[in-house]
Parts: structure tokens; C-alpha cells; sequence
């Protein structure tokens, strides 16, 4: 998935493009549209706090599995709130959809860097640190979106203060979105307030990430490095470096071939390339989705049944066994 910046900053070229389609009203509204825009990634943060952490699960589910029928349910959750919080469910709904549209045009660019890089033959960089060098091409790319879109570094703009914002009202107006979406698309009944504890969560590990000073990630990283006993730190992978620089390696700048694993299709775009085109295609998902004959039908027909990975996810697959107790 791109990272957390990269799906804000996309939200917000969406917010400014599509103002008829979304007009965002409130303080509230936008919250919920940016917040929206993280899809489910919130959920495999909950894994911090024990009692709850078995529906990080759900996470995996929404990204992998019935990605038109989530949207359609999402949709229909958003029905049948009162209507006091209808626009706040639905502005939440059109962020979803956002990152849906980028995850499913992104990640497959992403998921050729991982594994040309993890099948390259280099010594301990094999197939087993495909999650790693993952995060690794997500976080350069972020910082590379950050610089690009403000001029400054996280020295200058802190993650954790720009990002998830929402009141607790908000919080508990989604926590019935995602309650009914895991149910009627999933068959998990999951706690009803995992998704605002999930935020919690997710807020919580971007504040222990911030790091401005390199030697202090140095010394985080290593220490994890000790400890887990391998070459590759979670924590240097995922935490934000100070990079005043608009341009990633990983950016492909120079139109390089790479394949989509999933459908095999070779291409040359560029991560901006991809951007734009999700970009230029978010009004229209956005309307779609808060139009209002959305239901199944339409959502198979805007997703294609790709799923967030951008890979193909056929609408009666049977459901991955991930562990998930219904409670």
C-alpha cells in the first residue's frame, strides 16, 4: 500500500479536483474524508493492544477479499445511519474508495520492486524480506511526496499531528460502518468499537516512529535488529527520515519495464504516472460510490473485482481462514 502521506495528499488533490462531487461541508466532513482515504491499514495497528488485537485480521480480510461487496456494504452501513450522521459516513465512504483506487493502481508498481529487489541474488536480501524492502519502497516514496507537495521534511511537518484526525463522534459514526461491513460482507462480527480504538492504536505507533534525528533511528533500528536476531529493522523500514529530496529510487522516473505479478502485464509508468491516473479516475469513483443506485452490481463494475493489492478477486472466491474468532 502506499504509505500514510502518500494517501493523505492524495485525498486532499481529490478533495480540491472533485468539489462538486464532494463538497465537505464541515470540519467533520473533511476529517472523515481523510481519514477515509487510510482505508482499513488503521485495523493492523490494533495488534498493540491485546485485548483486541485478533481483528487486525479484519485488515487483511479488506484488503484481500470481496472488495466490491465491502464497498457495497459500506454503502448500505451508511444508509441506515440516522441522518444527522449521514455526511460524515458518506464523506468517510469516499475516502475509503480513494484508497482503494490507489492501493489497486499503486501497489502492483510497488509489488514488482519488492520482489525484483528480494529475487535479485543479493546475500540476506532474499525472498523471505519481500515485507521489509515493501515498507522500505513505500516510505522513500512517501518522503518523496511530502517534499513534493510542501517543500518540507517531517522536520517540518509531523505525521502523527497532520494525519488521522477525527473527533471521537466521528470515530464512533465509522465504528458502525466498519461493525456492519465486516458482517454482512465477511461474517465477522467484530467488537463495535474496533475501528476507533484501531486509530487510537495507529496514532500511538506514528508518535514512536518520529524520528528527526538519524542517529536515534540508528540506534532504535539496531537494537530491533539484536533483538529479532535478523538484518532488516520494522522500525527503520517504516519510520520517516528527514529527506529534503522530490525524487525516490524507487520512483521510476526513467520508465523502466517492470511486470504486474498478479496479470503479468509489463509496463514502463512511474510512480507519478500512477498517481495521476488514479487521480484522474478519483471523481468518478467518488460519485459512483455515493451515487444512489450504488449496490453490488455497480460496485463489481467500478472495481473489476481488483482487490487493494490491484490483483483480481473474484466475488465468489471462498474467504482465507485467517484466524478470525467471531465474538
Amino acid at each position: 500500500m502506499p504509505d500514510i502521506l502518500t494517501h493523505d495528499f492524495f485525498a486532499r488533490d481529490v478533495a480540491d479536483r472533485a468539489k462538486a462531487e464532494l463538497p465537505l461541508a464541515t470540519l467533520d466532513e473533511r476529517d472523515a474524508f481523510l481519514l477515509g482515504s487510510q482505508g482499513p491499514d488503521p485495523l493492523f495497528y490494533i495488534t498493540i493492544y491485546p485485548l483486541m488485537a485478533k481483528w487486525a485480521k479484519v485488515g487483511n480480510l479488506m484488503h484481500d477479499e470481496r472488495p466490491a461487496r465491502l464497498l457495497s456494504a459500506m454503502r448500505e452501513a451508511v444508509d441506515r445511519l440516522p441522518k444527522r450522521e449521514k455526511d460524515v459516513g458518506s464523506a468517510y465512504l469516499a475516502g475509503f474508495s480513494c484508497h482503494w483506487l490507489l492501493d489497486s493502481t499503486v501497489h502492483p508498481f510497488v509489488n514488482a520492486w519488492a520482489y525484483d529487489l528480494t529475487h535479485a541474488g543479493v546475500s540476506e536480501l532474499g525472498p523471505e524480506y519481500d515485507g521489509k524492502v515493501h515498507m522500505e519502497v513505500e516510505r522513500d516514496l512517501d518522503e518523496a511526496v511530502l517534499y513534493r507537495k510542501t517543500a518540507k521534511t517531517i522536520a517540518e511537518y509531523r505525521p502523527f499531528a497532520n494525519t488521522l484526525r477525527a473527533s471521537r463522534e466521528v470515530l464512533a459514526i465509522i465504528d458502525k460502518i466498519y461493525f456492519y461491513a465486516a458482517l454482512w460482507t465477511y461474517d465477522k462480527p467484530i467488537d463495535p468499537t474496533t475501528f476507533s480504538v484501531s486509530v487510537g492504536c495507529y496514532r500511538t505507533i506514528m508518535r514512536l516512529l518520529y524520528a528527526t534525528r538519524e542517529p536515534h533511528r540508528n540506534v532504535v533500528a539496531a537494537l530491533e535488529r539484536a533483538i529479532t536476531g535478523t538484518p532488516y529493522s520494522t522500525y527503520g523500514a517504516l519510520s520517516h527520515r528527514v529527506r529534503a529530496s522530490a525524487s525516490s529510487e524507487f520512483d521510476n522516473s526513467e520508465h523502466r519495464a517492470w511486470t504486474n505479478l498478479a496479470t503479468g502485464v509489463v509496463s514502463r509508468d512511474s510512480f507519478e504516472d500512477l498517481y495521476e491516473r488514479a487521480l484522474d479516475r478519483a471523481s468518478a469513483v467518488v460519485a459512483a460510490v455515493l451515487s444512489r443506485d450504488f449496490g453490488d452490481d455497480a460496485a463489481c463494475a467500478l472495481t473489476g473485482n481488483l482487490n487493494f493489492e490491484g490483483a483480481p478477486a473474484p466475488i465468489d472466491a471462498p474467504l482465507a481462514q485467517v484466524g478470525v474468532a467471531a465474538s
